[in-house]
């Protein structure tokens, strides 16, 4: 069932069929006796242990594999009793295979629903699931319209037949006025009710004319390039190359998280960058100072991959269309998340287990440590790296259009904000105090001279 990033030499399955002959012996609690001569029935019996616990069959296959390998090259004897279970094995995982890329339930298709919680908001996360929201934006839309079914009284999906885009336009408009939320807050609201309308009623919400909550137009906080290098010193490790990616190449974090191995393009020297905010891609180039600390990161990885399938726990997160469309990529190293968490964990939607990526909590906390050490009394983010990015090409008189291209801005107005940033470099103003100072100073040199 497995499809392999690459094949495994000579020496490797060697190795895995001394490990396997071990595990075998173990099993039926003998001594590791290297001519000790295994029949198919202590193998089955093995197999099945190793079934019920929950092993999948294509990793009993290579455990088949492993055994038939020690029989021929090491103990030199025939393998005829072990082929058929081979065989068997294969179509077994053909099973596998049809069940996880069948669509035998709707839970296939967006996980399990709790169905303790309203019919609107249970069709909603229906609905998201399928058009492939992030399950961050699902959480927070979901908030969004539970926070409006609580203001105007709803209390099921028969509720929503009375509402109209005045209702809309009534709740957004008590909470910039009454309930004084920021232009962010607000917009979450308006474009998960926006969304619900969209893939739930099925309809056209209208035109909304609520009173907007007022968004402060402020040039973004950007560190100088020696800030940048100070924090720089302040870090190490993973969270050193997650800085690097931020300021090197102007990416978002979530970004950085979700890079994959085969995104990392050292032929051509660029980073693909995929699903990012308006699940748009892009690409931008690998910066020389990141080429080989990145190689040591794939290397790393295609490590921990390796023990990953050994124990038969290698799997990643993927869209669901991709899941259905390569069953068996989750296995393979390339659709492994490159900053991988040392830990499995259960996808929440799916019920499946899943080497994820690191938290999203994890960088900010060494992020603050380095930035207090380094000193600096700015607001500093992950996302002021990529503010640092775009001002200092910009400052190098990098053309704006092709700053844009890097961040992957919609429209030029977004990047305009970073004309907003004084760049040192430029004659610099005189002030009008300063002006005054000197010239009262001048005047005081004057007549002392007299």
């Amino acid at each position: 069932m497995g499809t392999f990033s690459k094949p495994a030499s000579a020496e490797q399955k060697q190795r895995w069929a001394k490990i396997w002959f071990q595990k075998l012996c173990q099993f039926h609690r003998r001594k590791t006796e290297p001519d000790w001569k295994f029949s198919a029935d202590d193998v089955i019996a093995f197999l099945r242990s190793r079934r019920d616990a929950e092993v999948p069959a294509w990793k009993r296959m290579k455990i088949i594999e492993g055994l038939i390998q020690y029989r021929e090259t090491i103990q030199r004897r025939e393998v005829n009793d072990l082929l058929p279970l081979k065989k068997k094995m294969g179509e077994i995982i053909l099973i596998e295979q049809a069940k996880t890329g069948g669509l035998d339930s709707i839970d296939d298709v967006v996980g399990k629903i709790n169905p303790n919680e309203m019919d609107a908001i249970q069709e909603f996360r229906r609905s998201m699931r399928r058009a492939g929201l992030a399950i961050a934006t699902e959480r927070c839309y979901v908030r969004k319209l539970k926070a409006f079914m609580a203001d105007r009284g709803l209390n099921c999906l028969a509720d929503f037949d009375r509402i109209h885009a005045c209702d809309v336009e009534a709740h957004l408009t008590d909470l910039a006025v009454d309930g004084n939320v920021s232009p962010s807050t607000q917009n979450q609201a308006f474009h998960s009710l926006l969304k619900f309308f969209e893939l739930v009623l099925k309809r056209e919400m209208g035109k909304i004319e609520a009173i907007r909550a007022n968004k402060d137009s402020m040039a973004p906080t950007v560190m100088s390039p020696e800030e940048v290098g100070q924090v720089f010193e302040g870090l190490e490790g993973v969270y050193l190359v997650i800085a690097k990616l931020l300021y090197g190449c102007g990416m978002r974090i979530s970004e950085t998280h979700r890079l994959r191995v085969k995104d990392i393009d050292f032929a051509n020297k660029q980073i693909e960058i995929r699903q990012s905010k308006g699940n748009k891609s892009r690409l931008v180039p690998m910066p020389d100072d990141l080429i080989e600390p990145l190689r040591r990161f794939v290397k790393t990885r295609d490590a921990l991959h390796e023990h990953d399938l050994a124990n038969g726990t290698a799997s990643v997160y993927l869209p669901y269309a991709l899941d259905r469309k390569y069953p068996s990529a989750h296995r393979e190293l390339k659709w492994q998340y490159l900053f991988a968490s040392h830990r499995l964990s259960r996808d929440p939607r799916t019920g499946r287990i899943h080497r994820h990526h690191l938290r999203a909590t994890t960088f900010p906390t060494h992020l603050r440590r380095a930035v207090e050490q380094a000193g600096i009394l700015k607001h500093v983010t992950s996302h002021t790296f990529r503010h640092c990015f775009a001002t200092h090409l910009l400052w190098q008189g990098t053309d704006i259009r092709q700053i844009q291209q890097l961040l992957g801005h919609s429209d030029v107005k977004t990047t305009e904000i970073y004309t907003h940033v004084r760049n040192p470099h430029e004659a610099k103003v005189v002030s009008p105090l300063d002006r005054l100072v000197r010239e009262e100073v001048a005047g005081i040199g004057c007549a002392r001279a007299d």
